[in-house]
């Protein structure tokens, strides 16, 4: 029999709250990039539409699910999402593990509150932990925010277990302290294809450094890797989303989980 296909396709992509180069805000131009591109797996950073609001029951703007109804007609995708902006749709059944603010509870706060989310994906009959997030611009947040996403709340818990996919926009260099630490607690999958990090993702009009990154758990392999920049992904947002196709290694696929 031949072997079966195992692969899924993931973008990372900050969205900048849905404002473009251009000044000019369209939630259809940030469709048509993931439309184009067709990711099984979507992980959005400032996207107005995700900031919950519970004193008032709901969300500010219902823009996830305005995106979620334009990208890709002839798929459903699924859609989560957290209060500080960041969003998962996976045309994949997925459940929300937890979603919280990495913002210290107890000492300072910072001026734009950051948060993460932790999305369990049943994919091809495996439970894939999906981690999505944006750290803080200082090196004091940053710092302090590593510490707590590679702790027991997040990717230390007995309950992320591999196959483990991290991303999003870290605010941080692959040269830097905070990229190795979460490198050490998984694998970016630029080490894993070799490319190194000559690639760029911001600013979208001129990419000069290399701030979104994915990094995976060992039993995952990585096909392909793609930053596209054109026309409109230089205007659309001030980052070029990233997208990377994987595959689950060694694992046998359920019937009833057909693409």
């Amino acid at each position: 029999m031949p072997e079966k296909d195992l692969s899924f396709t993931v973008m990372t992509y900050n969205v900048h709250r849905l404002t473009g180069n251009d000044r000019h805000t369209s939630a259809a131009r940030i469709a048509e990039v993931i439309e184009t591109y067709q990711p099984d797996i979507v992980a959005l950073q400032e996207l107005p539409g995700a900031r919950f609001r519970p004193e008032i029951g709901g969300a500010c703007q219902d823009l996830a699910h305005e995106l979620a109804l334009v990208v890709r007609r002839d798929v459903h995708y699924h859609l989560e999402r957290e209060r500080w902006g960041n969003v998962v749709f996976s045309r994949f059944p997925m459940r929300l593990v937890r979603a919280g603010g990495l913002h210290p509870e107890n000492r300072y706060r910072t001026m734009v509150p950051r948060g993460v989310m932790w999305v369990e994906i049943d994919l091809y009959g495996q439970k894939l932990q999906f981690v999505n997030t944006h750290l803080g611009l200082t090196p004091r947040e940053r710092s302090y925010q590593a510490k707590v996403l590679t702790g027991a709340e997040w990717l230390a818990h007995p309950d992320c277990r591999p196959p483990v996919v991290l991303c999003g926009d870290f605010n941080a260099l692959p040269s830097w302290s905070i990229h190795k630490r979460l490198r050490n607690a998984l694998q970016d999958e630029q080490e894993r294809l070799k490319f190194g990090h000559n690639q760029s993702t911001f600013p979208s009009s001129m990419p000069i450094v290399r701030f979104d990154h994915i990094f995976i758990s060992p039993d995952l392999a990585v096909e392909s890797e793609l930053i596209p920049r054109t026309r409109l992904t230089a205007v659309a947002s001030d980052h070029l989303p990233l997208v990377v196709k994987l595959r689950l290694a060694g694992v046998e696929p359920q019937a009833a989980l057909v693409r």
